[in-house]
């Protein structure tokens, strides 16, 4: 209730109209705001099983067990439990913004066009309640509220919005980067296929200048046209290494913030016997570096506050 109340606050205090000038530099995400990555967030109901290699690519859907419709913005709530919702726009607005909050007070923005298809909005925040606010733009870069929702979230367990596609994670059974992992991977124990997937990212897909210097404003990655183009900016990296560990069955989380002031992101696992290997892979601003897989996998001591003491990071998005 708690959150409820925080949530509602601050909505009312952001008002009904406002401007949005979202910048997208280099590298850049979607949305604004900032959280120390040492936020605890509220456990979830029970622990994580081991999904690698079970056979199951976590795809969300929209089966209309719970729905609600505002103007033109279709929520399907039927799979909170798996964290995530599904988002549609059929309004007359060129544009749609839906912003997610939860416990970690951090805004999550995504953007869509007014073509009715279904996205898949991750709740990353665990346990608790979100506020849901969609925006229609009302001309250049002006929103205004059109609804908000609170959402009430228990989730099935943790590691669950970290396997299913989403709008910036974006797969399926007939994606080519699926295909790929799978043949990566066969064989090879968890740790193993995440350096599998990152060396095989680090010596194929060379760093695109040119688009670092043009991409814009909600930017998302194809992590397709990745692999055939053979080239992208950082957050095609490091989604499509995501894409691909996701699709084995391990959980992986899209970090991006900073260490003091030098940005970068990162690539967080969570493995059978260590749990949440945070930083496993990252990104400098440079260069790709992964941490020693032997390191990480072999329990020594000290080895689990090292891999999992984030006070050094701050954490601003986790996709």
């Amino acid at each position: 209730m708690k959150n409820k109340k925080q949530i509602i606050s601050r909505l009312l205090w952001i008002g009904n109209i406002f401007l949005l000038i979202f910048c997208l530099a280099g590298c850049g995400t979607s949305g604004t705001g900032t959280s120390e990555s040492g936020t605890e967030q509220q456990e979830s109901s029970s622990a994580a099983p081991n999904y690698y290699h079970k056979g199951k690519i976590f795809l969300p859907q929209a089966d209309g067990k719970v729905t609600e419709e505002h103007e033109g913005v279709k929520l399907d709530l039927s799979h909170t439990d798996q964290g995530y919702f599904m988002a549609a726009y059929t309004g007359s607005a060129d544009k749609l913004l839906i912003q997610v909050e939860g416990s970690d007070n951090i805004p999550y923005r995504y953007y869509f066009d007014p073509d009715g298809k279904y996205n898949a909005l991750p709740l990353t925040a665990g346990d608790g309640s979100y506020a849901v606010t969609a925006y229609e733009n009302v001309g250049d870069n002006r929103y205004a509220v059109v609804f908000t929702k609170i959402v009430d979230v228990t989730l099935e367990n943790e590691v669950l919005p970290f396997l299913y596609s989403n709008q910036y994670v974006n797969f399926d059974e007939n994606t080519k980067t699926v295909a790929l992992a799978k043949k990566l991977t066969k064989g090879k124990t968890e740790i193993e296929a995440v350096q599998e997937v990152y060396e095989y990212v680090i010596k194929n897909i060379v760093y695109d200048d040119e688009k670092a210097a043009t991409v814009k404003s909600g930017y998302l990655p194809n992590v397709d046209d990745t692999l055939k183009t053979k080239k992208g900016i950082c957050f095609d990296y490091a989604a499509l290494m995501t894409a691909m560990l996701r699709s084995s069955g391990i959980p992986t989380r899209l970090d991006i913030g900073y260490a003091t002031n030098i940005y970068h992101a990162w690539i967080s696992t969570y493995l059978d016997e260590q749990g949440w290997v945070d930083n496993v892979i990252k990104f400098d601003g440079k260069n790709w570096t992964m941490m020693d897989p032997t390191f990480a996998a072999g329990g020594g001591e000290g080895i689990q506050d090292f891999i999992t003491d984030s006070s050094n990071y701050n954490i601003e998005y986790i996709h």
